[in-house]
């Protein structure tokens, strides 16, 4: 459609034919207009040059009724050529009148200027602004009116449709521009935002990077102060069980002897202070538990050894390079160091099979795992409370299409549908204050996705519980080969 004032559309709706072939005549015929002097109209408001006088002034269609002439606009409107102006007879019987004609043609078309013919008094200026309203395209025209004062209006009226237009498509430019603009801040914040995740993300890992390095050290000389005196103390337990096997065999060998000597007549009295004293002693009570207090004592010792060793390989992060592991031991080591978070609410179910070594960051695929383990062991624990029941955590691996595969599942409550698709990101959690950071899956997911090219995925069925489950590619996912290997 053009613009500006080159819509010379005028639509015409009028039940008297005559009055139809007037306006088609004066507002079609350019040879009235330059009889009537308005030649210069044509010049300076349509700017059509001088000596093209034969052209058509305006493009007239008519209507009988209503009906007809809304049709006809809706037409012209889905045609992308609306009309510029509509003279509309006030009295059309038997059909609509026009101010009901007019109301209709507004709906399809809110940017036709409408002129309202009328000779007599059907409504009042008043009644028409009370139906109509009070807007600017609305104009009445008085009948008998000359075909002078009809160009005059049809000019200006089709030159402010053309202004109107062009300040239409001006706003409608403007609210584009601005849209886009709009839509440029939103993705810029969005990147922000991303931006800022991404760098609390990084700096969750680098803290937690300083974290476990210091853990590596502390470890190493925790280890260094606890498996000396833990040493003195087994070796000398050894000794004592040692020492209360061979006085257990003198006191047989004297308790044989004296029997003897009763049997033979001598040495009753001794034989009989020996065998008081024994009884005073409780010396069958001490032979029966004295080893197996030995036995407990070394147990607990074996124990705080592997406890210390697990903590110290749970915090020793290498060299911060992709290094062939055995993800078997590192499971194992984790579920000793976190022991105490389960063991007085789940049994611990496993089924390791046999994993060749992964090129993984092993310190990291640590962390991965006791995340795992911890959070197992908080759900178990808010579903079986102080009741005293317990719940399980299974733990598997297996090989499956060049990737280990490790599932780590609980019997808690499972995750609600409303916040699944949120548990990966950071600082999202719902436990409470002092119990969980919102970090531990979103650091978890980072190491096996971005890192190693792996997948962290779950399954979670509400009241039934929850199971992790972690991908990694045996061949660290592209990295380079570890030093040493052909």
């Amino acid at each position: 459609m053009a613009s500006g004032c080159a819509n010379r559309r005028i639509l015409v709706i009028d039940d008297d034919p005559v009055v139809r072939q007037y306006f088609q005549k004066a507002l079609g015929d350019p040879g009235l207009a330059a009889r009537s002097g308005l030649g210069w109209v044509e010049r300076e408001v349509l700017g059509q040059p001088p000596g093209d006088s034969q052209a058509p002034i305006f493009a007239v269609d008519t209507a009988a009724y209503g009906e007809a002439g809304c049709r006809q606009v809706e037409i012209a409107v889905d045609a992308g050529v609306p009309y510029a102006v509509a003279f509309v007879d006030i009295r059309m019987p038997p059909g609509w009148d026009g101010v009901e004609t007019v109301e209709r043609l507004w709906r399809i078309d809110p940017n036709v200027q409408v002129v309202i013919i009328t000779a007599y008094s059907d409504y009042s200026w008043a009644e028409i602004h009370g139906r109509l309203g009070l807007r600017d395209g609305l104009l009445i025209l008085k009948k008998p009116f000359d075909h002078v004062e009809l160009l005059q209006m049809a000019h200006a009226l089709t030159r402010k449709w053309g202004l109107q237009e062009a300040e239409r498509r001006r706003a409608e430019e403007l609210e584009a521009a601005v849209s886009a603009r709009t839509r440029e801040l939103e993705q810029a914040n969005q990147r922000l935002i991303e931006e800022e995740k991404q760098r609390q993300t990084i700096e969750a890992e680098l803290r937690l990077t300083q974290r476990l390095d210091a853990i590596g050290h502390l470890a190493a000389g925790i280890a260094h102060e606890i498996n000396t005196p833990t040493q003195y103390v087994s070796d000398s337990v050894h000794f004592l069980r040692s020492a209360f096997a061979d006085l257990e065999i003198l006191r047989l060998k004297l308790r044989e002897i004296c029997s003897r000597s009763c049997d033979q007549g001598i040495g009753d009295p001794l034989g009989a202070e020996i065998a008081a004293l024994e009884g005073e002693l409780d010396v069958d009570y001490l032979t029966e538990r004295v080893p197996k207090a030995f036995e407990s004592a070394l147990d607990g010792l074996g124990r705080i050894a592997r406890l210390v060793a697990a903590i110290k390989e749970l915090g020793h992060q290498g060299s911060g390079e992709m290094r062939p592991v055995d993800l078997n031991r590192a499971l194992l080591t984790t579920l000793e160091v976190a022991r105490n978070e389960y063991r007085y609410v789940a049994e611990v179910e496993t089924c390791l099979g046999e994993l060749p070594s992964v090129i993984c960051l092993g310190g990291e695929m640590n962390q991965v795992f006791l995340n795992l383990i911890v959070n197992a062991a908080h759900a178990i624990a808010d579903v079986v409370g102080e009741s005293g029941s317990r719940g399980t955590i299974r733990v598997r691996s297996t090989v499956c299409g060049g990737e280990a595969v490790i599932t780590i599942g609980d019997t808690g409550s499972g995750i609600p549908e409303a916040i699944r698709s949120r548990i990966f990101d950071p600082f999202f959690t719902t436990k409470a204050v002092g119990r969980g950071t919102g970090q531990g899956l979103a650091i978890a997911r980072s190491v096996v996705v971005e890192k190693h090219g792996g997948s962290l995925t779950f399954e979670s069925e509400v009241g039934q519980g929850t199971t992790f489950t972690v991908r990694i590619p045996l061949d660290g996912g592209g990295a380079a080969e570890p030093e040493g290997s052909a």
